[in-house]
C-alpha cells in the first residue's frame, strides 16, 4: 500500500474519533448515540487495519508472499484478520457446495419418475393367458419375471429381520442412504481396495433400482439418481412399506422375484408359512442370485450354507433372535427341503396357440414392455373348438404316418371376427427334438393351395376373365417353361406338367381351379403379373393382417433354409420355391369368404396390467375392402363347386352349408395342405415330416381332408346355414362348355352360363382359323419356324379365351410375324462322343453357336437337348454364345445308337447334329483285350482272342485276326485299339517303327 493511502486512512480514523474541549477546558465526548458509537467502532477497525496494512509491502502478490512466510502463517490465521478470513472462506465454500448440490439435484431429478407405488403390486410378474371366457387359465408365463406380490401381513418377521441384518443393519436409522457406507465405498473405489467398484446401497436404494429396471452398469450418475429417489422414498413412505416393496421385488434366483414366488419355487408353500432357516436361506440369495441360488448357473452350496449361518449370527448380534433359535435353525438341512423345479410349460393348455398369442402380445406392446409381466391376457381361444381340432389332428395322424409324415398343424378362424379360435401347431409339444416348433407359424411352401390367389388376381386386375373364361391346359411355352423338351422333368424335360400328366386343353377358370390344374394357374399369375398376384395375396391377409402388425407375406428363397430371398417367378403360382405361414394363409382365405373385406386377425381380446388397468380391449371393426367384392365372391363360388372339384368325395356340402376348399401338394411331395371356409368359419391344415427332409407317398388329400372335414362338420353341426352375399355388379354370361373329362372326380359338362365381374370386357374378335407365331404373338408367315407356330384350333373355346400363351390375347390381330426373317442366320451345333465305341459310359459334348438372334432370352431360354435313340437323356439351358455342354452318359441299351444334339435359340430357331455310336452295356461287354506290341509296317500282337484293330477315332484298319495281324505302312505314332465284335475295346496303344 502507498504511504499516501495509509496517511488518508489514519487521518480519517483520527478525525472520526476527535474530542470537543470547551473554553473552560472540559472535554465533551462526541458520538453518544448508538449510531455514533457504531460509526466510531467501525472507524476504530479501520484505524487498526490501516496500521496493519502499513506494516505490509505494497502490491497484492508481495503481501501474499509476505503472509505465507513460515514465520508469519500461524500468526496471521490466529489474528482477528485471519479468523475473519477463514470464516468468510468457509461461508463461501458452504454456499458453493449447497448451490452445487441443488444444481445436481435439479439436473438429475428432472428426468426421474415419481415413484407412486412401491408395494410390488404393479411391478409385474407372470403373464397369465386365459381362454376367451377369461376363466380358464391356459398358462402362466414366467419367461420374464416370476413374481407374486403379497401384503405386509403375509410377510413373516423372520424374513424382514434376516434381510435387514444382512443387507442394511441401519435401515431403521438412516434417511434413505448410508453416508458411512457411501464414504467407505468411495474411498475403496478411489484406492482400488476390496476389488472392483463398490456401491454401499441401502435397502431403499436397492428398491429404487428394482422398480426402475435400470441396467446393471455401476455409474456415478446412476448412484446419484438412486440417492435422490431413495431420499424421496423415505419422505413419502414408511419403513414398513419400503421393506415390503423390497421383499416383493428382490431377486431370489433365475427368473424368481419376491418372497412369495421364491417360497413357492423352492419349498412349494406360501411365504406366510416360512420358517427361520428358510428366511435366512432366502435372505442370502439377493446378493448374488447366480452364485447363491440353487437354480443359479454358478451355484456354490458351501457358500450358500455359510452365508445362511452368517445371517443367523447377525440376527443374534442385532437382537432379533436368540442363540438357541439360531443354533436350531443351523441344524436344519434347508437344501434338502427344496422341491424339484417344474418344467417351464408345466400344465400348459393349447401350447402352440398360447405361444402364438404371446408373439402377438410382443408385437403389439413390444418385447421389453411385455418383459415387465404381471398381465392378464384373455385370448380368443374357444376351448370346445380347440378340443375338436386336437381330436381331429390326433385321429388323422394315423394316416399321415402311414404315408411317411409325422407332423400336422391346424388353424381355425372366425370369419366374422377374425379371431383365431383353435390352433394346433404339431403333434407332440413335449417332443425334445421338434415338439415346440409351431408349424402353424412356420414358413412353409403352399403348393397348389396358393392357386385361389392366382385366379383372384387375374379377375381383379384385368378386364378379361370370369369363372367361365378359358385358359388352355396344354404343354406349350409359358414364361419360365420353354417347353422345348416335353419329356418328364426327371428326364430333362422343360415343360410345365400337371400332376396327372394329362392336358385337357381349353378349361374354364372354374374347372381349372376345381381340378387343381398347374398350367392354367401359372398362366393366370403371368397374365395378371407375378408381382401383382403376390401383392394381391399379401394385401388380403398374407402380409397385411388388418392392423398395425405386418405378417410374413409370400416370399421366395433360393434355398430350403430360407436364408437367401429372391424375386418370385412363375413357379410361385403353384407354391414352388415360395413360402407362407399357415395362420396367415387361413386369414387370407377368410378375407375371400368376406368378399374381400379385411379385418384384423387376432389371438387376443383383452389385456389388463398387474394393477387391473386395461391396456387393450378388442373391438369389432368394419374392416377395409382390399379387393373388389365381385372378384372375391367369384373365387369363393368356384372353389365351393363340387362339380368342378376333382374330389370323388364331395366335402363342399354339409347340412345345407357350402364349404369352399382348396388342396395343396408341393412338387417334392413334402407338404400337404387343405384350406377352406364357410360363411362363418375358415380352417387350414398342413401335414408333412418335421424337418421337411422326407417326401410322403400317396395322395395328400387322404391325409388332410379327414382332419379338415372332421373339424368343419363338427363345428357347423348345430349352426344355421348362411348364404354369402352376392355383390350387385356380378354378371351371369355365356361360358365355354367343357364336355371332356378334366379331373378325376369332376362332373361334366360345365355350366353354359357362369359368373363374370361387372368390368369384364367381352372378346370381339378371334383368330380361330389362323396360325399364330408364339414368339411375336402375331400371325405366322412362311419364315416362322415350325416350332414357333401354334394353330388357334378351337373356335368355340377361343371365343372365351384371353390366353396370351395360346395364340390369343385379349383381342385378335391381323399383324404378321415381324420377328422371323427368311434370311436369318440360324444357330448351329456340333456333337462329339468320347470314346467310340461307348462301352458302359462315355462323355457326350455339344457346342452351340448363335445365329442372327440371341441364343437365349428371358422369354425363351436357349436350350440344348441330347437324345440317344428316341429318348431325351439330358437337357441344358444356355445363355452364352457359344455355349458348350458336356456330361457322362451311361449306356442303357446295347447296339448301334444315334446320338442326337439339338439347339433351340431365343426365337425358336433350331439346329441339330448327330452321329451313330456303338453302345455296349456292362452285360454285353466282352473280356478285356490288351495290345502287347505294334509296329508299322509290322506285326500287332494282343491278348484276349480274335478282334479288329481300330484307330483311336474309331476308324477300322485292315488288320484283324486271332491275337495278331499285320499292320501296313503309315501308322507310326498313331494310337490304336483292338476290339472284338460287340466287345470291349482294349486300351489305346501307340504304334512304333519297324
Amino acid at each position: 500500500m502507498s504511504s499516501d493511502k495509509r496517511k488518508r486512512l489514519l487521518r480519517h480514523s483520527s478525525n472520526k474519533s476527535r474530542q470537543y474541549v470547551t473554553k473552560k477546558g472540559n472535554k465533551i465526548m462526541l458520538h453518544k448515540t448508538l449510531a455514533s458509537r457504531l460509526i466510531a467502532k467501525k472507524d476504530e477497525k479501520l484505524r487498526r487495519r490501516a496500521k496493519y496494512l502499513a506494516t505490509l509491502p505494497d502490491g497484492r502478490i508481495k503481501r501474499l508472499l509476505y503472509r505465507l512466510h513460515p514465520k508469519r502463517v500461524y500468526r496471521y490465521w490466529i489474528s482477528p484478520e485471519g479468523r475473519m478470513m477463514a470464516l468468510k472462506l468457509f461461508g463461501i465454500g458452504a454456499l458453493t457446495v449447497f448451490l452445487l448440490l441443488v444444481g445436481v439435484f435439479a439436473y438429475f431429478r428432472k428426468d426421474l419418475p415419481n415413484l407412486r407405488d412401491i408395494s410390488g403390486n404393479k411391478l409385474g410378474g407372470s403373464i397369465r393367458y386365459y381362454d376367451r371366457t377369461g376363466q380358464k387359465l391356459l398358462w402362466e408365463d414366467y419367461d420374464a419375471v416370476k413374481r407374486t406380490p403379497v401384503k405386509d401381513e403375509d410377510i413373516p418377521q423372520y424374513i424382514e429381520d434376516a434381510t435387514v441384518a444382512i443387507e442394511d443393519k441401519d435401515f431403521y436409522k438412516h434417511g434413505g442412504f448410508d453416508a458411512k457406507g457411501i464414504t467407505r465405498a468411495g474411498i475403496n473405489n478411489i484406492t482400488g481396495s476390496s476389488g472392483g467398484t463398490q456401491g454401499g446401497s441401502t435397502i431403499t436404494q436397492q428398491l429404487v433400482k428394482l422398480t426402475q429396471n435400470w441396467s446393471k452398469d455401476r455409474t456415478y450418475t446412476r448412484k446419484i439418481k438412486e440417492l435422490i429417489l431413495a431420499v424421496e422414498l423415505e419422505r413419502t413412505y414408511s419403513k414398513k412399506e419400503i421393506l415390503t416393496g423390497y421383499l416383493n421385488t428382490a431377486p431370489y434366483g433365475d427368473i424368481t422375484y419376491g418372497v412369495e414366488s421364491s417360497m413357492q419355487d423352492y419349498f412349494n408353500k406360501p411365504a406366510k408359512d416360512m420358517t427361520l432357516d428358510e428366511a435366512a436361506f432366502l435372505a442370502a440369495i439377493p446378493k448374488s442370485p447366480t452364485y447363491y441360488s440353487p437354480y443359479g448357473s454358478r451355484f456354490d452350496k458351501e457358500a450358500l450354507v455359510g452365508r445362511q449361518g452368517f445371517i443367523l449370527d447377525l440376527m443374534v448380534e442385532q437382537g432379533k433372535i436368540t442363540k438357541d433359535q439360531a443354533k436350531e435353525a443351523k441344524k436344519i438341512d434347508t437344501l434338502a427341503k427344496i422341491k424339484p423345479r417344474k418344467p417351464k410349460y408345466d400344465g400348459i393348455t393349447a401350447p402352440w396357440f398360447v405361444l402364438a398369442a404371446k408373439e402377438q402380445l410382443q408385437e403389439k406392446f413390444g418385447a421389453k414392455t411385455v418383459l415387465l409381466g404381471g398381465w392378464k391376457v384373455t385370448t380368443t381361444l374357444d376351448l370346445d373348438k380347440q378340443k375338436i381340432a386336437e381330436e381331429e389332428v390326433a385321429k388323422g395322424m394315423r394316416q399321415v404316418k402311414a404315408q411317411g409324415g409325422d407332423t400336422a398343424a391346424f388353424v381355425g378362424e372366425n370369419v366374422k371376427t377374425g379371431q383365431v379360435e383353435a390352433l394346433v401347431g404339431g403333434t407332440d409339444f413335449f417332443n425334445a427334438d421338434h415338439g415346440q416348433n409351431n408349424y402353424a407359424r412356420l414358413k412353409l411352401p403352399p403348393g397348389s393351395s396358393f392357386k385361389p390367389y392366382d385366379y383372384l388376381s387375374v379377375i381383379e386386375n384385368t378386364q378379361d376373365f370370369g369363372a367361365g373364361s378359358v385358359l388352355y391346359d396344354s404343354q406349350e411355352y409359358i414364361d419360365g417353361y420353354p417347353c422345348t423338351n416335353k419329356a418328364p422333368a426327371k428326364q430333362g424335360g422343360n415343360c410345365l406338367h400337371d400332376y396327372d400328366l394329362r392336358y385337357p386343353g381349353p378349361v374354364t377358370l372354374r374347372y381349372a381351379i376345381g381340378g387343381s390344374r398347374n398350367v392354367p394357374a401359372v398362366k393366370a399369375m403371368l397374365i395378371a403379373g407375378v408381382d401383382k398376384t403376390i401383392e394381391t395375396a399379401d394385401k388380403i391377409g398374407l402380409k397385411d393382417l388388418g392392423d398395425e402388425r405386418e405378417g410374413n407375406g409370400y416370399k421366395c428363397y433360393k434355398d430350403d433354409q430360407q436364408t437367401k430371398e429372391t424375386p418370385c417367378y412363375s413357379s410361385s403360382a403353384i407354391g414352388d420355391g415360395a413360402y407362407l405361414k399357415l395362420d396367415e394363409h387361413v386369414h387370407a382365405f377368410t378375407t375371400i369368404s368376406r368378399n374381400g373385406n379385411l379385418i384384423p386377425q387376432t389371438y387376443i381380446i383383452n389385456v389388463d396390467d398387474a394393477g387391473g388397468k386395461n391396456l387393450y380391449k378388442w373391438k369389432q371393426t368394419p374392416g377395409k375392402q382390399v379387393v373388389r367384392d365381385e372378384s372375391a365372391y367369384i373365387v369363393a363360388d368356384m372353389i365351393s363347386d363340387p362339380n368342378a372339384s376333382y374330389f370323388s368325395r364331395k366335402p363342399q356340402r354339409y347340412n345345407g352349408h357350402k364349404f369352399a376348399l382348396k388342396t395343396g401338394t408341393t412338387n417334392d411331395a413334402k407338404d400337404g395342405w387343405m384350406m377352406g371356409f364357410s360363411t362363418q368359419y375358415s380352417a387350414g391344415v398342413w401335414v408333412g415330416y418335421h424337418n421337411r427332409q422326407r417326401a410322403m407317398g400317396g395322395a395328400m388329400e387322404t391325409m388332410t381332408e379327414p382332419i379338415w372335414s372332421g373339424y368343419m362338420k363338427r363345428i357347423h353341426k348345430d349352426l344355421k346355414p348362411e348364404e354369402r352375399v352376392k355383390p350387385k355388379g356380378i354378371q351371369t354370361l355365356p361360358a365355354f362348355v367343357i364336355r371332356s373329362h378334366v379331373g378325376f372326380g369332376s362332373i361334366e359338362p360345365s355350366p353354359a352360363n357362369d359368373l363374370f365381374p361387372s368390368w369384364y370386357k367381352k372378346k370381339t374378335k378371334t383368330n380361330s382359323n389362323e396360325t399364330i407365331d408364339i414368339v411375336s404373338n402375331k400371325i405366322a408367315t412362311d419364315c416362322t419356324p415350325a416350332r414357333a407356330k401354334k394353330p388357334a384350333n378351337n373356335a368355340n373355346a377361343n371365343q372365351f379365351s384371353s390366353d396370351k400363351f395360346h395364340g390369343g390375347g385379349t383381342t385378335g390381330t391381323s399383324e404378321k410375324d415381324d420377328v422371323h426373317k427368311c434370311d436369318d442366320a440360324k444357330p448351329a451345333i456340333s456333337l462329339s462322343v468320347d470314346p467310340i465305341p461307348c462301352v458302359t459310359t462315355c462323355r457326350i459334348t455339344a457346342t452351340a453357336t448363335g445365329g442372327t438372334h440371341p441364343i437365349s432370352s428371358s422369354k425363351f431360354a436357349g436350350t440344348i437337348n441330347i437324345k440317344v435313340g428316341d429318348q431325351v437323356v439330358q437337357s441344358f439351358q444356355i445363355n452364352d454364345n457359344p455355349s458348350t455342354v458336356s456330361f457322362n452318359y451311361t449306356v442303357a441299351t446295347a447296339g448301334d445308337q444315334t446320338v442326337y444334339a439339338e439347339v433351340i435359340d431365343s426365337v425358336l430357331y433350331d439346329a441339330a447334329d448327330s452321329r451313330t455310336v456303338t453302345m455296349q452295356t456292362a452285360a454285353t461287354a466282352s473280356p478285356t483285350m490288351t495290345i502287347t506290341s505294334a509296329k508299322s509296317p509290322g506285326q500287332v500282337n494282343w491278348s484276349g482272342g480274335a478282334g479288329q484293330v481300330y484307330l483311336s477315332d474309331g476308324t477300322p484298319t485292315t488288320c484283324s485276326g486271332n491275337g495278331s495281324c499285320h499292320l501296313g505302312n503309315g501308322y507310326i505314332g498313331q494310337q490304336i485299339y483292338v476290339q472284338a465284335s460287340g466287345g470291349t475295346p482294349s486300351p489305346l496303344f501307340t504304334v512304333s517303327g519297324p
